[in-house]
């Protein structure tokens, strides 16, 4: 059985209201400088993604969106809401699940991505932990 945990951050840009976070992870490769980090993962085969942890914090109300694509890889994937958190106001929040969010790659091109929305633009954080498992 493969596994692996990654922890992967992100930060809006403080000046749009909705976007998708760039991720960065230690073990992600952005190619040739400059570097640029994905907005999106692909799932490698065989392999699910497990959601265990979300730590959001921000200056602000915003909300934070999971959404899982059949084919990540696709020009335009077409994504579909999977998880939602809610930072109310100016703070942090830590969850921490006992079931995490499970997400299958069935054929390769499975992939999700993190988002944010928010009344007004401000800077917002997530921290994820993510288990990358072949397993149960």
């Amino acid at each position: 059985m493969v596994e692996e945990i990654l922890t992967f951050k992100g930060e809006s840009d403080g000046i749009n209201t909705s976007g998708d976070f760039a991720l960065n992870s230690d073990l992600i490769y952005y190619g040739a400088a400059p570097y640029t980090p994905p907005t999106k993962i692909v799932i490698p085969f065989g392999m699910k993604a497990k959601i265990w942890a979300k730590r959001i914090s921000g200056e602000g109300e915003t909300n934070i969106l999971i959404y899982y694509s059949r084919d990540a890889t696709a020009a335009t994937p077409a994504w579909e809401l999977v998880g939602f958190e809610k930072l109310a106001s100016k703070g942090e929040i830590v969850l921490e699940k006992r079931r995490p969010i499970v997400l299958r790659s069935i054929t390769g091109r499975e992939g999700f991505k993190i988002s944010w929305s928010m009344p007004a633009a401000v800077k917002a954080y997530v921290e994820l932990e993510i288990e990358f498992t072949d397993g149960d």
